[in-house]
């Protein structure tokens, strides 16, 4: 009798468990190093080229004019060997996200849609162009994409996610700290 008892909650069990399991969230893979970037260019005063990238381990990591920087102008897309390039060209700062707080906003970055902007607004002359992007790996293809948050300065654009505005309301937070 007691076995008749059980059955039921073990079908509740393993039908909850399989339920919780299914996520159509996207699979991290442990491959990703780069998931945040904060990139700052200006011609009007002289060639100014700098920024940061947030690795995995909340590491963050500036460059300022580097030599051969493969930038995802245009196609928003790098590959693996170009975004290690790029890393090879960076210095690890003073400043370090916590883990719970990376953990927070990867999350956060992985509910971004990338399907609504602003339309693009004048933001005033010789001010340069504040771009911050969050990126996703593709394992099979080894492809980092870009996915574009905020962009600030000569021309704003806005990504209309709620999502993106939270994420790029951080980085500009973050931005502060490393600079």
């Amino acid at each position: 009798m007691k076995a008749l008892s059980i059955i039921p909650i073990l079908v509740f069990s393993t039908w909850a468990l399989l339920f919780v399991s299914c996520s159509d969230d996207v699979a991290l893979t442990g491959e990703q190093e780069i998931y945040f970037e904060v990139h700052y260019t200006n011609q009007a005063w002289g060639n100014q080229f700098k920024g940061f990238l947030i690795d995995k381990q909340g590491l963050v990591r500036t460059y300022d004019k580097p030599a051969s920087w493969k930038d995802i102008d245009g196609a928003l897309t790098l590959s693996k060997e170009n975004m290690d390039a790029n890393i090879g060209q960076t210095t690890v700062s003073s400043t370090q996200i916590a883990a719970s707080e990376l953990d927070k906003y990867i999350a956060i970055s992985r509910k971004v849609n990338s399907d609504s902007f602003s339309k693009p607004a004048n933001g005033g002359a010789d001010l340069g162009l504040v771009r911050l992007y969050s990126y996703t790996y593709n394992a099979d293809q080894k492809t980092y994409t870009a996915v574009l948050l905020r962009q600030t300065g000569n021309v704003i654009i806005q990504n209309q996610d709620a999502n993106a505005a939270e994420l790029a309301d951080w980085l500009t937070k973050v931005m502060d700290e490393v600079y």
